[in-house]
Order: C-alpha cells, then sequence, then structure tokens
C-alpha cells in the first residue's frame, strides 16, 4: 500500500513539473510573440516615417530647382506642384501628398501693420461670406493690439462658425508674404482686386492658361494691389504614409529664402497630426 502511495504522489509531482513546464514554455511563447509584434510595429513605424520624410525631402528639391529655372512665377501647373500624390494603396499600406501654396490665402499678419487697404480686404472678403463687417472690424482690432498671432483658433470673440467659414480663405503667415493671384481662390480675386467683373475675366484666363502675368491685369484694366503677387515662399505639404497599420500624417512649411548668402529651402514647421501653425518653428542654424 506504501508503495502504491509512493507511486501515486510521484505521479502528481510529475504532472504539476509538466503543468509548471507547460506554464513557463506558453509565457516564453507569449513573450517572443509580444516582443516580436513589437519589432514589426517599430520597423512599421520607421518604415512609414522614412516614406514621409522622403515625400517631403522630394518637396523640398522641387521647390529648391524651381528657384532656379521659373522664379518669376508660381503656380500649380509647375513640377513643385506634382510632387502631389493621390492616395495609392500599396502592398504594406496607403500613401499620399498634398502640397498647397500658402499664399493663395490672405496673409493676416499683416493686418498688424494697421494699413487700410489690407483691412478693407479683409471686409471684402467677410461680405463675399456674408460675415458682417463688425466680425472684421474685430478682428482687425485684435490683430494689431496683438502681434504674434499664429492660428485662427487663437483669435477672441469671433464665433467657431465665422472661423470655419474664414479658414480656406486665411492664415497667418509671414509679415512679407503677399496673396499669390495664381492659386488664390476666385473669391480672394474679387477681393483683392475689388473689381468684379475683371477678377471674372483673370479667373477665366487662368482656368485656361493655368498661370497670370502683370500683363493679364493690364488686359482687364485692373490694378495689382500691393498686397498681392504672382510668386509664393511658403508652402504647406500634407503627407500620410501607412505601413502594416502604422500610420504618419506629416504636415511641413516649407519656406524658400533669399539673402546675400544664397537661396535655401528649408522645412521651418513640422507637425504630426495637427494643424502646422500649431507647432514650434523649428529652430534653423
Amino acid at each position: 500500500m506504501k508503495r502504491d502511495r509512493d507511486a501515486g504522489i510521484v505521479l502528481i509531482n510529475v504532472l504539476v513539473i509538466l503543468s509548471i513546464a507547460s506554464i513557463v514554455v506558453f509565457l516564453m511563447l507569449t513573450s517572443q510573440e509580444v516582443s516580436l509584434r513589437r519589432a514589426q510595429s517599430m520597423a512599421a513605424a520607421t518604415a512609414a516615417d522614412a516614406l514621409a520624410r522622403g515625400a517631403e525631402a522630394s518637396a523640398v528639391t522641387a521647390l529648391r530647382r524651381d528657384m532656379v529655372t521659373a522664379a518669376d512665377t508660381d503656380n500649380y501647373t509647375e513640377a513643385w506642384a506634382q510632387v502631389a500624390q493621390q492616395e495609392a494603396g500599396l502592398s504594406t499600406g496607403r500613401f499620399s501628398v498634398t502640397i498647397r501654396d500658402a499664399q493663395a490665402k490672405l496673409n493676416l499678419t499683416r493686418l498688424a501693420g494697421g494699413a487700410q487697404v489690407e483691412v478693407e480686404a479683409l471686409l471684402r472678403v467677410l461680405a463675399e461670406l456674408e460675415i458682417s463687417r463688425a466680425d472684421g472690424a474685430r478682428i482687425a482690432a485684435e490683430i494689431a493690439s496683438r502681434p504674434g498671432l499664429k492660428n485662427l483658433s487663437d483669435l477672441r470673440g469671433i464665433s467657431p462658425e465665422t472661423i470655419t467659414a474664414l479658414s480656406p480663405y486665411v492664415d497667418f503667415l509671414p509679415a512679407t508674404a503677399t496673396l499669390n493671384l495664381n492659386t488664390a481662390a476666385p473669391l480672394l480675386l474679387r477681393a483683392v482686386l475689388n473689381n468684379r467683373s475683371a477678377a471674372l475675366r483673370l479667373e477665366s484666363r487662368r482656368t485656361g492658361a493655368g498661370v497670370l502675368t502683370p500683363q493679364d491685369l493690364d488686359r482687364v484694366g485692373a490694378v495689382r494691389p500691393a498686397l498681392a503677387g504672382f510668386t509664393s515662399q511658403n508652402f504647406d505639404i500634407d503627407i500620410l504614409a501607412e505601413v502594416d497599420d502604422i500610420t504618419v500624417n506629416l504636415r511641413s512649411r516649407i519656406v524658400r529664402r533669399e539673402s546675400f548668402a544664397g537661396r535655401s529651402v528649408v522645412v521651418t514647421r513640422r507637425a504630426f497630426g495637427v494643424p502646422v501653425n500649431t507647432v514650434p518653428a523649428i529652430p534653423q542654424m
């Protein structure tokens, strides 16, 4: 009987040991699987980031080349605009690139100087959008009293509905940035030229040729306002790169500069998944 009891105890011990061993093996395999998934996620994140940075670098290169080959105009028929890529499916995910002329919008920063021509242009934009002049006066007064504003959402006393209506047409840009007549929306052409007939003819000309010139303004009897021009130095790029369910949404502000030291094209802001104006500027050497 004692021998049978001892044999039973031994069997129980063996079963316990086997159970513990099974648990240990399971934990080891689970740990390895978790580590493998973590490594795969890190690799996918690195690949998505590299894809996004590569698209950003392509835009910088195209804009640098454009400074040399076509310095007198910036429009959406040029090579820099062809960097854009509609969303495409990749074997590992998705990829898209949108590049926009930031100077296609009216520059609110210029209101800080208090020039009446800038204020009147804003008021005409508001009139086109059926927003009251009182809102325009408040916006102009606040910008003049609070220099350094960077984002529409920072404006006080302006309703979210008004900000939403304005956002496609206005932005805070460097003070020297003028409105590019080649890329501005038709509403902005009407507002800044203050000549509806001329604006409509210029819009038609631009639709057909893809570009406007000073001679086009002369032909329709329009005077180019000081706040407008035909070139740009500020561009925004929005990149979506997805690899194995890891998504990178990179938004960059690219600026072209000319100085005695030469020409340069630099990324001045870089944001991930948030508006580019909401992040600090990148320190430049």
